[in-house]
């Protein structure tokens, strides 16, 4: 088969590899489509991955074409998308169902090969059965909306708040999307005009980040926002997400950041005086308990949402050098580019 495989940093090569067979418990998904993050901008370019070589990608969906022993055959032919992290089963998080907390995981496209390929074998453990009205494309979308749908639930927004999501990215327009669903009134700020207007084309209304504290005072009459969503991961976002948080609010952090965060002593003083509560997210949840996954397949399933909205472009795997370079290319807004298959 044919695989995006990353020998090294700057290192990735478009080359045949082999194809993998399903072990028992697996099937082998023929990947449609998988989305290019963030991180495997930084892992392919800056950091690397945990191994050389590694197939990077964790955001994606297929068809199932083959099972492996102990599998039934009804998963032949069905859509599905894939919760990215393999869990050891054995720490305390795993024996609790707290998976994405797990001291001793595996992660397809990090530590093990992912999604940049045409074919992957999986665990049916992780599996999420799409419906068939699912385009594989917005199939692909599915880790990052139940990333985005845990980060609220963790914010715990409800009917009647105010929202602010710092960040115009895909998981900061998801955000604002699942908390509308929750009822609450959503703001996305960001930087670039071009990003907010993106943002506006789903309904939101934005601030510019320069002017947030000045619009936030204005639209709640001087209370400020009761949950904060900073999905940048920069000193200037978090500072700017604690500034507008109303006393007892909550401000979640999203984003990743690119280097050491460093609060000036006022803006510390805030959370202290403010008594605001910090929550981190990370991951989904994918439990019998609780699982994004599934209500972000059923949200999908029901089009109430137009998630294909959110793909700037798409690539094949062969026009991998054009797709790195629009995504590290920061003069120009995107959401999400993708490599599709087919």
């Amino acid at each position: 088969m044919k695989a995006l495989n990353l020998h090294g940093i700057n290192n990735l090569v478009y080359e045949e590899v082999e194809t993998p067979s399903p072990k028992r418990g697996e099937v082998l998904l023929k990947i449609r489509a998988c989305g290019i993050c963030s991180s495997d901008e930084d892992r392919v370019m800056k950091t690397g991955t945990y191994h050389f070589p590694t197939i990077p990608g964790h955001e994606f969906s297929g068809e199932i074409i083959e099972v492996g022993e102990g599998v039934e055959d009804s998963y032949m032919g069905k859509k599905a998308s894939v919760f990215p992290l393999l869990p050891c089963g054995k720490c305390s998080a795993c024996k609790s169902e707290q998976y994405p907390m797990c001291s001793d995981y595996k992660y397809f496209g990090s530590r093990n090969d992912g999604g940049f390929a045409e074919y992957l074998a999986v665990p049916i453990w992780n599996l999420v059965i799409l419906d068939d009205s699912i385009d594989y494309k917005v199939g692909a979308l599915m880790e990052p909306a139940a990333v985005a749908l845990h980060s609220v639930n963790i914010g715990g927004v409800k009917k009647g708040d105010k929202v602010a999501v710092i960040g115009t990215g895909t998981i900061g327009v998801l955000i604002g999307a699942f908390s509308k669903l929750k009822g609450a009134e959503v703001y996305i700020c960001g930087r670039r005009r071009e990003s907010m207007e993106k943002a506006e084309s789903f309904g939101f209304e934005t601030i510019d980040i320069q002017r947030l504290e000045e619009k936030v005072t204005e639209k709640t009459a001087g209370e400020r926002m009761d949950v904060v969503f900073e999905a940048v991961g920069t000193n200037e976002a978090m500072e700017k997400a604690v500034l507008s948080t109303k006393n007892a609010g909550v401000v979640v952090a999203v984003g990743n950041p690119k280097s050491d965060f460093r609060l000036p002593k006022d803006v510390y003083w805030k959370i202290l005086r403010r008594q605001l509560q910090i929550r981190g997210t990370w991951n989904s949840d994918y439990s019998e308990k609780n699982n994004d996954w599934k209500e972000v397949a059923r949200l999908m399933s029901e089009h109430g949402f137009p998630f294909e909205k959110l793909i700037t472009k798409t690539y094949s795997l062969k026009e991998y050098k054009e797709a790195f370079a629009a995504l590290a290319d920061k003069s120009v807004s995107k959401t999400k580019l993708m490599f599709v298959m087919d």
